[in-house]
């Protein structure tokens, strides 16, 4: 079935395309006869307007793409939840998108992001994006008058806006906290070691041990990745000796330590 467009409407009750674009959009230039009559029959003819030929009239999409480094983590969750909630109340749509912490498929989605689908990005870095430090896609969209938005996980060679938390004083104070409690053989699970937050709350809890004079043991610090198995870790851990305090690096990998260390009837 063929779409109708504002050519065929205009056709159909011999007026300029102008005149169907104002009654569609329910201007009050138009005669309140003709434009419930235009508005019936592109109702009937079931017609929908051609949002990218709008977007390129109006130079705005009302749209923010929004990229995320996975979904397994649950504050990535809330804040896409946040982004829409937001979004949605501005008038505003999103696009998400799941990097899986993959340089080339964040690249990719920026790409997309760069040929006028979207106003404005809202992005953490995948992992992979991190370590080469490279961010060439992110570097053209700022170029090209796109706003950016890192969060999160960002990077000091991006010249863009940023959210963060101070991930080296979280690491720090929980650290302070364990050992004010009377823990001093602290573990750190870090399923995050090669992303900027993991990095500098590993450097917070080394800073922490050194102020209260324990040696650091780099045997206590479990650098998970999504190939290791955590139960067979967590072995090896308790067993090395007294473990009065485990860190998990953040929510998901918490939960789970906690299971393992509960299972072991502690």
């Amino acid at each position: 079935m063929k779409k109708v467009t504002l050519k065929d409407i205009a056709g159909h009750f011999k007026v300029s395309i102008s005149t169907v674009s104002k009654a569609i959009n329910d201007s009050h230039e138009i005669s309140i006869d003709l434009k419930e009559k235009i508005q019936a029959y592109a109702k009937e003819k079931h017609y929908k307007p051609n949002r990218l030929a709008l977007n390129l009239l109006n130079k705005s999409t009302k749209t923010i793409g929004v990229v995320v480094p996975n979904i397994l983590n649950y504050f990535f969750v809330q804040v896409l939840y946040g982004i829409e909630k937001v979004a949605n109340e501005s008038g505003y749509n999103i696009i998400s998108c799941i990097s899986n912490e993959s340089s080339a498929k964040e690249t990719k989605t920026l790409e997309f992001f760069d040929a006028g689908t979207v106003d404005g990005v809202i992005m953490s870095l995948a992992e992979e994006s991190q370590n080469e430090d490279k961010h060439d896609a992110l570097t053209d969209i700022i170029n090209n008058d796109i706003p950016v938005v890192l969060f999160d996980r960002v990077s000091d060679n991006v010249q863009c806006d940023k959210v963060v938390v101070d991930d080296f004083e979280a690491g720090y104070k929980i650290t302070k906290y364990l050992v004010q409690i009377g823990c001093k053989n602290i573990a750190l699970v870090n399923p995050i070691s090669s992303s900027s937050v993991g990095k500098l709350r590993l450097l917070g809890y080394k800073k922490a041990l050194q102020e209260f004079e324990i040696p650091f043991d780099p045997k206590l610090v479990i650098n998970l990745t999504v190939k290791d198995d955590l139960d067979l870790l967590m072995s090896f851990l308790l067993n090395y000796k007294t473990i009065e305090g485990i860190i998990g690096i953040d929510e998901l990998i918490a939960v789970q330590v906690l299971e393992v260390v509960k299972a072991r009837g502690y």
